[in-house]
């Protein structure tokens, strides 16, 4: 499918993911409800403990960023004060390690995907910085959400979470007419429920032209003549 010359990966139901590969200069955006299965992917595909207080830059070259880090960055200095009274300096200096990330390598963000404005901020920051973006939507149920909080420890109130999921059902709808309903300029999108989530073995990043697929392992192309997405499927 294509909307203007985007291509792009729609809901994968037909066969396993194994694993996707981007340009070395992108930025791999993480996206789902609380709960979805975010921070544990994260972990399993890029080895984050989940304790980190800052980026973390993996061997690969790869930053990699959780809002979980700039609340415990934040925790020795605020820790006294109701959380709730300041979320919202979290959530700001989340950005900014985005921003200061991107200095050429990878990145890969952890972000619900759910407020406008974050995706706008991230699609300029992007754009000022001459990097693609590229849109990973883990899609979990309400249950599967609050069923990944709970055993995670880790809860949004209810009213939060019933907003999240109603910003979901809307972005998650529209994203079916191609990446750029997610943000502007976003080169490619693959959403998957959170049992193809668990089943993606790897994200890897290089220069297109020397991408070369796993044997016997189709393949979908995402390009729009300046990047490319590799998807192995």
């Amino acid at each position: 499918m294509f909307q203007g010359r985007v291509r792009y990966v729609p809901t994968v139901d037909d066969a396993m993911v194994r694993g996707a590969v981007y340009p070395r200069r992108s930025l791999v955006l993480v996206a789902g409800v609380p709960g979805a299965g975010k921070s544990t992917l994260l972990r399993r595909l890029f080895g984050l403990r989940g304790d980190e207080e800052r980026t973390v830059l993996t061997a690969d070259g790869v930053r990699v960023i959780d809002s979980l880090q700039s609340r415990y960055q934040l925790r020795p200095l605020l820790g006294r004060v109701p959380y709730p009274l300041w979320r919202w300096v979290v959530h700001v200096l989340h950005l900014v390690q985005v921003a200061a990330a991107l200095r050429g390598g990878p990145v890969v963000v952890h972000e619900c995907g759910t407020r406008r404005p974050v995706r706008l901020l991230l699609a300029l920051l992007c754009r000022l910085r001459r990097y693609e973006m590229h849109v990973l939507m883990i899609d979990a149920t309400p249950q599967e959400a609050r069923s990944g909080q709970n055993a995670r420890g880790r809860r949004v109130t209810e009213r939060s979470h019933r907003m999240h999921s109603r910003r979901w059902r809307r972005l998650r709808a529209a994203t079916r007419n191609g990446p750029t309903a997610f943000a502007p300029g976003a080169r490619s999108l693959l959403a998957l429920d959170r049992r193809r989530a668990r089943e993606l073995a790897w994200i890897r990043f290089g220069p297109s032209a020397s991408t070369v697929p796993l044997a016997g392992v189709r393949e979908l192309r995402v390009s729009d003549g300046g990047g490319e997405a590799v998807i192995h499927i």
